[in-house]
């Protein structure tokens, strides 16, 4: 029984997007704003694991996302004068590269282009203030305008000011020891359909990745003891960037000699979120706004799509609001926390190797895992690389 019918989705990326497909399906009246002037697209390569294939295939999106795809053909691990170390061909054990492999962008655009039609898209507005009624909530947004509304579905991501407006107390980030940035630079002849991976004393780590057009992706991850909450700049940024890359070989080079130039840059904390609870009164969190795993675990993108359908569902199948938050969490909070529990500070050290022993070790573990006997040995055993890691989790069906 449906018994809420304006919401308001803040945030159109993949969770924002993803919630309001299913919403307009049970036919809510939807409002969807965006920080942002535009739509979105481009962006960094994110695949789609475990239940999440099993999301988008009930959304009837398969072949669409395939369609999109990035073309990549898997990762090669190189060293500092970009010879390849060890290859991992899509699919491999401890590969990189799925086959639902497609920029964050052109996933949330696709979704967008479903709904656009029957959702209210307003872009370049944010929450101001909230304040709740009987009946609902009352909105101010950044332009001065007041509406009311009976949920709001916060689906900002992990620096969501939404969530620290109305529920602060209940949030707290876990800092994994680490920063990253993610951008575009422009494709070379060197850049082919094969991702590149690179570690460098010092903990420093770049992955190079098929992008749109003449576009190459990048990710850079670096060990960063403290969190440094004063990195806010833009400028200071890209410096703190170029003193990661120092020294590390040809391909940190041409990454910091691109960076006074790029436009895209995003650089922030490697943290995950860990809220206490998903729901305050009328306002829910979705996606990173709620429990980003971190990139590292490659698992924030099916956890948006899942969390979106469970939501959804949950508001459809719900006498009351309360109720439908409380069984939305109450469902998806183990799984989200299993999530989480693949990557953790010591985890993302040994990713980083500080001292010229630490990158021989490091680079002898790709060769090993590489080899013909381990991806045979693991492939027999009924490994791959889209294993559910929560076998106690049951998909809900609405």
């Amino acid at each position: 029984m449906k018994v809420e019918n304006r919401i308001l989705i803040c945030g159109a990326s993949i969770s924002g997007t993803a919630v309001a497909f299913w919403l307009e399906k049970y036919g809510y009246e939807l409002v969807v704003i965006e920080k942002a002037r535009e739509f979105r697209g481009g962006g960094q390569n994110v695949d789609i694991k475990g239940f999440g294939r099993d999301v988008i295939k009930m959304m009837g999106l398969k072949a669409e996302i395939e369609s999109k795809n990035t073309g990549e053909k898997g990762i090669r691990y190189v060293d500092e004068r970009g010879k390849v170390l060890a290859s991992f061909p899509k699919g491999a054990i401890g590969g990189l590269t799925s086959s639902f492999e497609i920029l964050r962008g052109d996933l949330a655009e696709i979704l967008y282009h479903k709904t656009i039609s029957k959702c209210e898209y307003r872009f370049g507005i944010y929450i101001r203030s909230i304040s709740e009624h009987e009946q609902g909530i009352a909105v101010t947004f950044s332009d001065g305008s007041v509406e009311d509304f009976t949920l709001i579905i916060c689906a900002e991501g992990i620096g969501s000011t939404t969530r620290s407006l109305v529920m602060p107390e209940l949030t707290r980030f876990n800092y994994l020891g680490a920063y990253m940035s993610f951008f575009t630079i422009p494709k070379e002849k060197e850049d082919d359909l094969w991702a590149k991976g690179f570690q460098a004393i010092g903990g420093t780590m770049v992955f190079l990745r098929p992008g749109h057009g003449n576009e190459t992706t990048v990710l850079v991850t670096f060990l960063n003891a403290k969190f440094e909450p004063e990195l806010l700049d833009v400028i200071q940024q890209k410096e703190r960037l170029k003193n990661a890359l120092h020294g590390k070989g040809q391909i940190a080079d041409r990454i910091a000699d691109n960076l006074d130039q790029v436009k895209d840059l995003y650089f922030g904390p490697m943290s995950q979120v860990k809220a206490s609870k998903w729901s305050k009164g009328r306002v829910v969190l979705l996606g990173d706004a709620a429990h980003a795993p971190t990139p590292f675990t490659g698992l924030g993108t099916a956890l948006s799509l899942i969390g979106a359908y469970i939501l959804a569902g949950e508001l459809k199948s719900s006498t009351d609001a309360k109720s439908a938050f409380e069984r939305y969490e109450s469902i998806f909070r183990p799984h989200v926390e299993a999530s989480q529990k693949q990557i953790s500070a010591r985890m993302i050290s040994l990713f980083h190797p500080r001292s010229k022993i630490g990158l021989k070790v490091a680079r002898a573990i790709f060769k090993i895992l590489a080899s013909r006997l381990v991806q045979k040995t693991f492939s027999r055993a009924g490994s791959d690389g889209d294993a559910k890691l929560d076998e106690d989790f049951v998909l809900p069906l609405y």
